[in-house]
């Protein structure tokens, strides 16, 4: 049998474990070696049957992680939330990211209102600067529950994103909601995304729910309004993208 022929009867095994959810959605699949074994072939054409999964958006390799199911057609309940890197690459743009600063801080009245926790709950805040081509798109302001990703000091949010490190932390997202506004820019913000002082600007305000129902996430974003589209709630149902996005004017 042909290489070609081996790689792709391996990928719809693989595929075929993905929809009887021997690999649920959100889960980590065995390691190279350990398919290699499993299907007695070598870790290349492993390599190689995951890598065309890849191209599917079915699988996703986080370095230093592994290879996660990002999708799975056959369950009709599974949502795959776009991030706007994943829709900016879709449009042609090159997205990167630049941690302004992160820190670990109590919950206070803000927080504990937003997530319904008490006000000395730890939470975690990601500031960052989001990009495309290497052109400024926004300014996010994200904050989580501190213990809801491990160790997430020592994540690199310019390289992984905070949707990766739910999956990886079996967080599941099954809603999210955005509202948006228009307001304007000044001081810092304003240089940071190329705008003259009290130009136009939109506000987006971002809260994702896991299936229980509890606040995952919440982020205030400022957005050039060109780009604004992009953190719209893109959701895929059987193949179907849809949006539903709340715009307040």
């Amino acid at each position: 049998m042909a290489i070609e022929e081996k790689t792709l009867e391996i990928a719809n095994l693989i595929r075929e474990k993905i929809q009887d959810k021997t690999y649920p959605y959100g889960s980590a699949i065995p390691s190279e070696r350990e398919l290699a074994q499993y299907f007695n072939v070598t870790r290349n054409l492993i390599r190689s049957a995951i890598d065309s999964l890849i191209d599917e958006s079915i699988l996703k390799r986080i370095h230093g992680k592994g290879t996660y199911v990002t999708k799975t057609d056959i369950d009709d309940t599974a949502i795959h939330f776009k991030g706007m890197s994943e829709l900016l690459n879709e449009a042609g743009f090159k997205p990167s990211s630049k941690v302004l600063t992160t820190l670990t801080r109590k919950a206070k009245y803000k927080y504990s209102n937003i997530f319904h926790v008490g006000e000395d709950t730890e939470m975690f805040q990601i500031i960052r600067l989001r990009l495309g081509n290497n052109l400024p798109i926004s300014i996010e302001n994200t904050t989580i529950p501190y213990h809801s990703i491990k160790r997430v000091e020592d994540i690199d949010f310019q390289v992984y994103s905070l949707y990766d490190m739910f999956m990886i932390n079996g967080i599941s997202i099954q809603n999210i909601e955005h509202i948006f506004s228009s307001t304007r820019i000044h001081g810092a913000y304003a240089k940071l995304l190329n705008r003259e002082e009290d130009a136009p600007i939109i506000n987006i305000k971002i809260t994702s729910f896991t299936k229980t129902h509890q606040i995952a996430e919440y982020t205030e974003v400022i957005v050039v309004p060109e780009f604004s589209k992009y953190y719209t709630d893109g959701i895929i149902k059987n193949g179907i993208f849809n949006l539903t996005s709340q715009l307040i004017t």
